[in-house]
């Protein structure tokens, strides 16, 4: 199909009409992490005059102890450990063009109104993907290349989280393949040790993508996690809270065209563009999003076979 909804390109889904009256939509990734409490939100930057935020960390709450002092003797200064990494907000962006032939024609659901709908779905995948993408960049890893992910690799990332005192809930981000190769080596194993796999119930809450639990870690299947070592490898991730953050921005009173006004607050934003001589209306949605690693001792790379 080519890039503009034409009348003229839909004769596959308009003959379908002799079957069905419904759109079915075709297989694809729809694993969402938006809104999971183990990728920290640090706010909504309109108006703050800059595209930047610097999350600021201090070392304080007995992340340096008291030591003992003799008696009249002076204690010596202990300087302050602090951070301040950064999250950027920018531009993430899709389009659609629909012709009023194909739009008027409808009978399965598949016009403007629901290209329009479509744009929040795409804003949530795009967030994914951005996650994933930071996800790989711990500096600890656990498994190795071109062997599949085992029992002991999970447990490794886990027990590398718990020794750094890294609080839970922890949530494990895993290529689709590891997460069929953890569940494979899980059949040779013995004890208590069990996968809770996704009920109806928890995919509601949870949403798609959710894979289950083990040892307390939710597990996400997500085809946007990217590939390591050339291609040979899956770089997935264990993590917990404050290890990933995020900040976005949301529109402020902008007013469109022909007069309608998006109220503040509106985070993914949708607008139609007319070409009257085309006959064609564009949809173009907006998000403004930015995806950073806030402290690297938080996770672990999980790098196993792809």
């Amino acid at each position: 199909m080519a890039n503009e909804v034409l009348y003229s390109g839909l004769g596959d889904l308009r003959l379908s009409l002799v079957l069905t009256r419904e759109i079915a939509l075709l297989l694809k990734d729809r694993a969402s992490l938006m809104g999971h409490p183990s990728i920290a939100y640090y706010g909504d930057l309109t108006g703050a005059g800059s595209t930047v935020i610097d999350v600021g960390q201090a070392g304080l709450d007995g992340y340096d102890l008291m030591t003992s002092v003799a008696e009249g003797s002076s204690t010596s200064n202990t300087a302050l450990t602090d951070a301040s990494p950064g999250i950027t907000i920018a531009r993430q962006a899709l389009q659609r063009q629909i012709s009023d032939l194909a739009n008027l024609t409808d009978s399965i659901g598949l016009n403007t109104q629901r290209l329009a709908a479509d744009m929040a779905g795409a804003a949530s995948m795009r967030f994914t993907e951005m996650v994933a993408n930071v996800a790989d960049d711990f500096t600890a890893t656990a498994g190795a290349t071109t062997v599949n992910l085992s029992v002991d690799d999970w447990f490794d990332a886990q027990f590398t989280l718990t020794q750094a005192s890294v609080p839970g809930n922890y949530l494990s981000l895993l290529y689709p393949v590891q997460v069929t190769d953890l569940q494979n080596a899980l059949r040779s194993e013995t004890g208590p040790l069990q996968y809770i796999s996704a009920t109806q119930e928890m995919l509601g809450i949870k949403g798609p993508g959710y894979s289950g639990s083990l040892n307390g870690v939710d597990i996400f299947a997500s085809t946007h996690v990217p590939t390591a070592n050339a291609g040979a490898d899956s770089a997935g991730a264990m993590w917990g809270i404050g290890a990933i953050g995020y900040a976005d921005g949301s529109v402020a009173n902008v007013l469109g065209a022909g007069g309608v006004s998006y109220p503040a607050g509106t985070k993914v934003m949708v607008e139609f563009e007319r070409d009257a001589a085309g006959a064609l209306t564009k949809i173009v949605g907006n998000y403004y999003c930015g995806v950073a690693l806030i402290e690297d001792g938080r996770g672990v790379s999980i790098i196993t076979d792809r």
